[in-house]
């Protein structure tokens, strides 16, 4: 790896192939249906800013583990609890730990780096995500008082929440959209079939999934609902994307071109015999502060897609990397970017933006800190194997049950749109309340 583009390389993410229609659109759809299915006082009960602590930061630091999204895909999803009334503590909360938390992410560092550094990200996540809503509560606490205090003011965007049991229709509706989110991330099912097949095969399906959830929105909640589902999720999209792309077009170019020369890494024969080393980022100088420091700022401005995180902190570590650092690219790299920081910064204000930053930096360098000094000399597995190791074989039970999920989803869409159908014929066979 002589290049950051060697292990990360931008312009292959999701945004520009087709995968965008499998994982980023979905995540739009999530969010404008959060905002016009999901009752307000569903999102103010668990997340606003009169829940219980214990509730509101506990469903915002787990609530990852169900989605799988990177740090820009997030952001719509935390506009749309932030417009539904979620606390401000609850939603840099979730806005920091969705990305960084989820199943697949744990799985794969345990895999192909191992199991220190896997539980250690996996744990250390939900702790620096409720420290950093926590943080962002008290210093904005008054500006979020005057915010709660308009968003229950303003009429909600949609009725559901008027009618008999559209609350509880609302709720399914929104978790198999969140069920079609996870399937269209469910990249392993790509390496099933051969040329490619199972990318397309997972594209159509998600396409197809969503089609049959437009038309259940229409049987459930009515043809001016949908429509405004349809209408805040291009609000999302005009504005996110605008920004999104140029900056991950900026960095994808930067991060092709830039080396990463061996001295950054070891310290020369010189400089060890005249005990002044400087900032090195290898094993063992990389466990100090500065350096863990300057890793963390790294991690949380550069774009990682998703899981490429681990890949390049496993190119570090062959290159005798410290730990310290190696986990604060893991656990910066997919709860925060540039992109991303740029995002929130569009919903939430500058002021916030860099609050966040600066707070997340700061938590994620003394947890890494404190990881690489009581692990200074541990040494990861891929460390002690060649280069030449093969990778790992294909997930392919991952894929089989990708396929499973597939079906069930289908199946779960399916009755809904049946029993949605017959409970529209029984309505219209019905007299009126007139008795005409």
């Amino acid at each position: 790896m002589q290049t950051l583009g060697d292990a990360v390389n931008v312009f292959k993410c999701c945004v520009f192939t087709w995968n965008v229609l499998s994982i980023v659109l979905p995540a739009f759809l999530v969010a404008g249906a959060l905002v016009v299915f999901v009752p307000s006082h569903t999102v103010m009960k668990y997340m606003g800013a009169k829940a219980k602590r214990i509730v509101s930061y506990g469903m915002s630091a787990i609530s990852g583990n169900v989605l799988t999204v990177c740090s820009c895909n997030v952001v719509p999803i935390f506009a749309g609890i932030l417009r539904r009334g979620a606390g401000i503590g609850p939603a840099f909360c979730f806005v920091f730990a969705a990305p960084a938390i989820h199943i697949v992410n744990t799985v794969v560092t345990y895999q192909v780096i191992g199991a220190r550094l896997a539980l250690w990200r996996f744990f250390t996540v939900p702790v620096i995500a409720v420290l950093v809503g926590i943080a962002m509560a008290l210093l904005f606490h008054r500006e979020e008082r005057a915010r709660q205090q308009k968003v229950q003011a303003e009429p909600a965007i949609a009725l559901v929440e008027q009618a008999p049991g559209q609350a509880r229709r609302a709720g399914a509706f929104f978790a198999t959209l969140v069920a079609v989110l996870i399937f269209g991330a469910w990249t392993p099912i790509d390496g099933m079939l051969p040329g490619g097949a199972g990318q397309f095969i997972r594209l159509g399906g998600v396409v197809l999934l969503v089609a049959a959830l437009a038309w259940l929105a229409l049987l459930w909640f009515g043809k001016e609902e949908t429509l405004e589902w349809g209408r805040q999720t291009y609000l999302l999209l005009r504005m996110i994307l605008p920004i999104f792309i140029p900056a991950v077009i900026v960095i994808g170019l930067v991060i092709s071109r830039l080396p990463i020369p061996p001295e950054w890494i070891s310290a020369t024969a010189a400089e060890r015999a005249s005990g002044e080393v400087g900032v090195k980022f290898g094993h063992p100088y990389g466990n100090a502060p500065l350096p863990v420091f300057l890793s963390a700022i790294f991690a949380t401005l550069m774009y990682f897609p998703m899981l490429t995180e681990v890949v390049f902190a496993k190119g570090l570590l062959f290159q005798k990397i410290a730990v310290g650092p190696s986990l604060a690219l893991l656990l910066g790299g997919p709860g925060l970017s540039l992109p991303g920081l740029l995002l929130v910064a569009r919903v939430a204000g500058g002021r916030k933006m860099i609050a966040y930053w600066l707070v997340t930096v700061l938590l994620i360098t003394v947890v890494s800190y404190l990881f690489g000094s009581y692990y200074g000399d541990y040494l990861c597995a891929c460390q002690l194997q060649a280069q030449a190791t093969a990778p790992p074989p294909e997930p392919g039970l991952l894929g089989v049950a990708g396929f499973v999920v597939y079906g069930v989803i289908f199946l779960w869409i399916a009755a809904l749109l049946v029993r949605a159908r017959q409970a529209a014929a029984v309505s219209a066979a019905l007299p009126d309340s007139t008795g005409s």
